[in-house]
């Protein structure tokens, strides 16, 4: 039992389908700075969680009640932040988060 063919219509003429690709992106994104209003730290964290790209990527300036740290969010533990110079800042300790 043979199957029966396909339809095949015929083209007599050049398909220019897909040629030309456009990309928009916002090139006017605020950041934490820009903003009108004050973020608490947990807020900005959450922020930059679920931002789309990785915490870590991120370089970030925190400041607590007792040390400014200028570096990268590892992650966050319980009640710590974590960083990637391998310092354990307690959560309650943060003042700010600031996007460099």
């Amino acid at each position: 039992m043979a199957l029966p063919n396909i339809f095949k219509p015929n083209i007599n003429k050049t398909i220019n389908n897909n040629k030309e690709v456009y990309y928009s992106f916002l090139n006017n994104t605020k950041k934490n700075s820009d903003l009108s209003y004050n973020e608490s730290p947990l807020d900005t964290l959450d922020r930059l969680e679920t931002s789309g790209s990785y915490i870590f990527n991120k370089k970030v300036t925190i400041i607590t009640k007792n040390k400014t740290y200028n570096t990268k969010i590892a992650g966050k533990l319980k009640n710590y932040l974590i960083t990637l110079d391998n310092d354990k800042i307690l959560l309650s300790d943060i003042i700010s988060i600031k996007e460099q």
